[in-house]
């Protein structure tokens, strides 16, 4: 039992309470900041996170062709450590004493199985395409974000925030947009946190009463939009 279920509390309740945390925070940020600064900075992340889902998109199943062979190898080595004959049946357990990080695993015999119930291709081929696939989209993902990001901070810090910071804005017009453009950025990490926990930390899902059971994120009051509105952004 977990603290959050020793002590009585809704899962999706505590999921809210620290997304809205995260999101007062900017929003604060952004009033003492100021709107120059705070457009900067929504710009900077939601450029990086379009520009990372871009080249997720766009270069996956290459990059995934590449990592396929290092899977398998794992893989194989796991096998071959068990010595068990039926691949499909125990795949959970190849899996489990593979070197491969818990978030990866998750959810991989369900997709195999339909792989090979189709012919396609055998079970440990397939798990190591799923798994590379998964590991593939995560690294372009965040590659592409953290590129972007800098680069564009970089530019916005160096050449358009010293001319825009010399123009004369009232100052409560400005804190007020700083306001609203710093929840703006806290929705948008707040969402982008959300999302890397789910991916990455498979053990808040396996209960039903963890953090991202399905009754969990219908009993809260700000998790369950962004299951609703980007339900892209939480595929495994």
């Amino acid at each position: 039992m977990n603290l959050v279920e020793s002590l009585g509390l809704n899962p999706g309740i505590v999921a809210d309470i620290v997304l809205a945390l995260i999101i007062i925070w900017k929003l604060f940020s952004g009033m003492r900041r100021g709107a120059v600064r705070m457009l900067g900075g929504l710009l900077e992340l939601g450029g990086g996170i379009y520009a990372g889902n871009l080249l997720r998109k766009a270069h996956a199943a290459d990059a995934a062709r590449w990592l396929a062979p290092a899977v398998r190898k794992l893989l194989d080595a796991a096998m071959n450590e068990l010595g068990l004959a039926d691949i499909l049946e125990n795949l959970n357990s190849i899996l489990d004493i593979s070197r491969l990080p818990d978030f990866l695993k998750q959810g991989v015999l369900e997709q195999v199985r339909v792989r090979v119930g189709s012919g396609s291709e055998t079970a440990l081929s397939g798990a190591a395409d799923v798994i590379a696939q998964r590991m593939a989209g995560l690294l372009l993902f965040l590659l592409g974000m953290v590129i972007v990001t800098l680069t564009l901070r970089i530019i916005y810090n160096g050449v358009i925030d010293p001319v825009i910071s010399n123009i004369r804005v009232l100052d409560e017009s400005n804190r007020f947009l700083g306001a609203v453009m710093g929840a703006a950025f806290g929705i948008l990490v707040a969402g982008l946190i959300l999302a890397l926990c789910y991916r990455l930390l498979p053990a808040l899902s396996q209960s039903a009463e963890s953090v991202f059971s399905d009754r969990s994120i219908q009993d809260s009051h700000i998790m369950k939009h962004y299951f609703r509105l980007l339900p892209e952004a939480f595929k495994g």
